[in-house]
């Protein structure tokens, strides 16, 4: 038998494929995981920034202003609502972040530890860096005009625009503030705008920058609706607005509800502007107290020729026997007259109605005119 020939088995034919190196497979698995975060997180900023959809709209809220907590809770307004209140917060202007930041925290200051309030009064403001700073927000009732809180947005331009306008990025931040609110559902599509001396006797929001609001769409010239809205036609001038002194003693309380009104003539010249009504209540205020001996202003409420209703001691204090010799009970509301008062005889009876609706009068009150001099 021929013996058997061992022969070697054929080489498999090599692969011209190359083999990638392990070291650039997970380099570039670390490249698309990279990728893939970047673009997750432009897409998170697209979808959760408040600036969209409305481009050049910079919200600040309260963290990144560094704004202080409050020191209470303050009630919701039921949204979305239909009017926005525009005011100026009488300071110095600001066009860099960092200043209009320090002015946030000076009026924080200010609304809490001067005045009392839970927080900041405004629900934003506008600096003239083109930037909202957010106030209350959307959500909480401001405290920016009394009474108007629960019906009503503010929007405060950081700044005193009496004698200069606003510059145009601050008006047209504040334009798409409004803008977004409808967006978002907070403000009514139909939403009107107020000065906020169309509402209280102020200078605010400043003679320059009520006068470009008046070219807006939105402005709206009557708020009669709106002062009906929150159930007060008069309008009030309290204490500080016409800077009252401090009484001299502590003032004894008045019973509600209230059954007695007198009506009194202060025989003094009329007034027919804020600036003069607020002298002559002031100049009253120093002769009852210096003059006369009495611990305040001796009236409850002055009614005045500019058709404003300034608060003297108001609903919660007794006036004091009166000097003159008219029998005067402590328990009656003193209403006093500067000027004739026939023409102001109408704010009277509104602040009667206006007393009644609070509680403050009996519906059987008794009226009882009389005079005084001052």
């Amino acid at each position: 038998m021929p013996k058997a020939v061992a022969t070697d088995l054929p080489e498999e034919p090599r692969s011209n494929v190359k083999r990638f190196p392990r070291e650039l497979l997970y380099l570039s698995a670390i490249l698309l995981i990279l990728v893939a975060l970047v673009f997750g997180y432009s897409f998170w900023v697209m979808t959760h920034s408040t600036n969209s959809p409305n481009k050049g709209l910079h919200i600040l809220d309260r963290s990144e202003w560094q704004g202080e907590p409050p020191s209470g809770k303050a009630p919701h307004i039921k949204l979305p609502v239909s009017n926005v209140i525009i005011s100026h917060t009488a300071t110095e202007g600001c066009d860099r972040e960092d200043v209009c930041i320090n002015h946030m925290h000076s009026i924080q200051a200010y609304h809490m530890k001067s005045l009392g309030w839970v927080d900041i009064g405004y629900n934003f403001l506008v600096g003239g860096d083109g930037q909202i700073y957010v106030g209350r927000g959307w959500h909480i009732q401001g405290q920016h005009v009394k009474g108007y809180g629960a019906i009503s947005v503010s929007i405060a331009f950081i700044g005193t625009f009496v004698n200069m306008e606003p510059p145009a990025r601050q008006i047209e931040a504040a334009k798409r503030l409004m803008d977004e609110g409808v967006r978002l559902h907070r403000l009514q599509p139909d939403y009107r705008i107020y000065a906020h001396r169309q509402l209280s006797p102020t200078e605010s929001p400043g003679q320059k920058l009520f006068e470009l609001m008046q070219k807006w769409p939105r402005f709206t010239p009557d708020a009669t609706s709106l002062r009906l809205l929150s159930n007060s036609t008069l309008k009030f001038v309290s204490r500080p607005y016409w800077l009252a002194q401090p009484p001299t003693m502590p003032l004894n309380p008045l019973q509600l509800p209230i059954q007695s009104v007198r009506f009194v003539s202060t025989k003094t010249e009329a007034c027919s502007t804020q600036a003069e009504c607020v002298f002559r209540v002031r100049l009253l205020q120093s002769f009852h107290i210096e003059g006369m001996g009495y611990k305040d202003i001796n009236f409850n409420f002055v009614a005045a020729g500019d058709g404003h209703i300034y608060e003297g001691r108001g609903w919660d204090h007794s006036c004091e026997p009166s000097k003159n010799g008219d029998q005067q009970d402590p328990q009656e509301l003193i209403v006093a007259f500067v000027g004739p008062s026939e023409s102001n005889k109408k704010l009277a009876l509104d602040l009667i109605e206006q007393g009644i609706k609070l509680g403050h009068i009996s519906k059987d009150y008794k009226l009882i005119e009389s005079s005084e001099k001052s």
